[in-house]
C-alpha cells in the first residue's frame, strides 16, 4: 500500500513539474513575441523548410520548389529579419503580398555555387540538379517568395518566385525525432547562436564514441577565439542519429558506399579531402525539432577532410587535425569567411570574377576594398604588404588568397583560414565573427 502511494505521489510530482515547465516555456515565447511586434505581426514562431531543386551549370540555372516541411519552433532572430551582410551567392526574400513590404531576407551559399565553376559545371551541355532547402519563419498571411542568385558581376538576379499562402499551402510535419544532447546550452534560441552537431557514420556499436566525439567537438569550439569569447551566447546541441554502417562513403578513390544517415562522401567534385553531403533535404529532416542556425556534420572517420558552406552546413572528420578543421570549416559556415590559401588542390576554377569584389569579408581584389578592412590598416603599413616576419601579426594587404596566388589579397600573414593553425584567426576574421554573432543574437 505504501509502495503504491509513493508511486502515485511521484507520478503526480512529475506531471506537475512537466506542466510547469511547458507553461514556463510557453510564457517565455509569448513574452519574446510581445517585445518583437514586427515579427509577431507577420509571422508565427515556427520554422518552415522550403525544399527545392536547383538545376544548371555555369551558363544557366533554374529553381523548382518541391514542398514545405514544418521543423519546429523558430530558432533565429526575432529582431534582425533582413540580412544586412548578403555574403551569400543565393538569397531568398519574403514580401507581404498585400502591401509589398519586405518582411524577411536570408543569403546563403550552396554546393551549386561551387559546382558551376568546376570543369564539369563549365560544360554548357551538362546540367546538374541539387537538392537544396532554406529555412524561413511561417508567415501568417500570403507572401511572395523570391529566389535570387548572383550573376557574373556579383549582382543578385531573380531566378524564381512563388506565392506562399499558409491558408492554402500544405505543410508536412517532420515525424522523425531524435534524442538530443545539450552539450552547451546557455541562452534562449533568439538570444543565442544555435549550432547543431549531426553525427554521420556512427553505428549503434559506436554509441560511446559518438558521445565522446560530440564532447570533443564542443570543447574544440569553446576553447578557440572568437567562439570562446561568445560562449555566453553560443548554444551547442547534438542529435543522436545512428547509421546502419560505420564510416564514410568513398574513403578511398574506389566507389565504396556506406549506408549512413546523411549520405556524406569524400571526393566531392573530384577533390579527395572535400567531404560533403549533397542531399540536404535528408540532413534537415534529421535536424528537425531542434533549435539550430547552422549544422556541423561530425563524420566518423580518421581520414582527413571537411567542408563548410555559408549558412548551409559544415563538415569535419575525426582526423589528426580535428580541432583545426572544426573551427576552420565553421569559419566558412557561420561567418562567411573565404579560404585564404592558394596552393592546395581545389576543383573550382576562377571562382572570383576579376571585375567584382568578392563577397567574403576576409579577401579582396581591391575593386571595393573600402568595404572590407581598409579601416583596420594603419597609415604606415605598406600595401601590398611584404610577406615577411616584420609584418607578422599586423593587418595589411598580403597577396594570395581565395585559391589565387595573384590578384586576391588577405588581411594577415597567418590565419586559421589560411593554414593548419588552431586558434589563430586574424583580427579581420574575428570582427566578421563578432558582427555575425551580434546580428544573430538580436544585438
Amino acid at each position: 500500500m505504501k509502495k503504491t502511494f509513493l508511486v502515485m505521489l511521484l507520478l503526480t510530482v512529475c506531471v506537475v513539474a512537466s506542466f510547469q515547465f511547458k507553461a514556463q516555456a510557453h510564457a517565455q515565447v509569448q513574452s519574446q513575441l510581445q517585445s518583437q511586434p514586427l515579427f509577431s505581426k507577420y509571422f508565427e514562431p515556427q520554422t518552415i523548410c522550403v525544399r527545392y531543386l536547383h538545376t544548371g551549370n555555369y551558363y544557366e540555372e533554374s529553381f523548382q520548389v518541391k514542398g514545405y516541411e514544418s521543423q519546429g519552433a523558430w530558432a533565429k532572430s526575432l529582431v534582425n529579419l533582413i540580412d544586412k551582410f548578403e555574403y551569400g551567392y543565393q538569397k531568398v526574400e519574403l514580401y507581404d503580398l498585400a502591401s509589398g513590404e519586405l518582411l524577411y531576407s536570408y543569403s546563403y551559399n550552396t554546393l551549386f555555387s561551387e559546382y558551376r565553376t568546376t570543369e564539369a559545371g563549365r560544360n554548357y551541355k551538362l546540367a546538374k540538379t541539387f537538392r537544396e532547402c532554406v529555412l524561413v519563419p511561417l508567415p501568417k498571411e500570403a507572401v511572395r517568395m523570391v529566389f535570387y542568385s548572383r550573376d557574373l558581376q556579383m549582382q543578385y538576379a531573380v531566378r524564381h518566385e512563388i506565392v506562399f499562402d499558409p491558408a492554402k499551402q500544405k505543410v508536412k510535419p517532420v515525424k522523425q525525432k531524435n534524442e538530443v544532447i545539450e552539450s552547451h546550452v546557455v541562452a534562449e534560441p533568439a538570444k543565442a547562436y544555435d549550432l547543431l552537431i549531426v553525427p554521420e557514420g556512427y553505428a549503434v556499436a559506436d554509441s560511446a564514441k559518438l558521445r565522446r566525439d560530440v564532447e570533443r567537438c564542443t570543447q574544440a569550439i569553446l576553447q578557440c577565439s572568437p567562439y570562446k569569447d561568445n560562449a555566453y551566447r553560443l548554444n551547442i546541441r547534438a542529435v543522436v542519429a545512428y547509421s546502419k554502417q560505420s564510416g564514410i562513403s568513398r574513403e578511398t578513390d574506389s566507389v565504396t558506399v556506406r549506408k549512413t544517415v546523411a549520405a556524406a562522401s569524400f571526393y566531392t567534385f573530384g577533390t579527395e579531402r572535400y567531404l560533403m553531403a549533397e542531399d540536404v533535404w535528408r540532413l534537415h529532416r534529421i535536424a528537425a525539432h531542434v533549435p539550430y542556425e547552422h549544422i556541423l556534420l561530425l563524420c566518423n572517420t580518421s581520414k582527413y577532410g571537411g567542408g563548410g558552406i555559408f549558412n548551409f552546413y559544415s563538415t569535419v572528420s575525426d582526423n589528426e587535425h580535428f580541432d583545426y578543421v572544426c573551427i576552420h570549416e565553421l569559419g566558412h559556415g557561420i561567418a562567411g569567411l573565404a579560404d585564404e590559401y592558394y596552393t592546395s588542390e581545389v576543383a573550382v576554377q576562377d571562382f572570383y570574377p576579376e571585375n567584382a569584389e568578392p563577397r567574403e569579408p576576409n579577401i579582396t581584389n581591391l575593386v571595393q576594398f573600402e568595404e572590407k578592412w581598409q579601416d583596420m590598416i594603419v597609415m604606415s603599413m605598406p600595401t601590398p604588404t611584404p610577406p615577411t616576419k616584420k609584418y607578422d601579426g599586423k593587418v595589411g594587404l598580403f597577396e594570395g588568397g581565395g585559391y589565387c596566388a595573384k590578384g586576391i589579397f588577405r588581411p594577415c600573414l597567418h590565419c586559421s583560414m589560411k593554414e593548419i593553425m588552431y586558434d589563430r584567426f586574424c583580427p579581420v576574421c574575428v570582427r566578421a565573427f563578432q558582427r555575425m554573432f551580434d546580428f544573430c543574437c538580436d544585438k
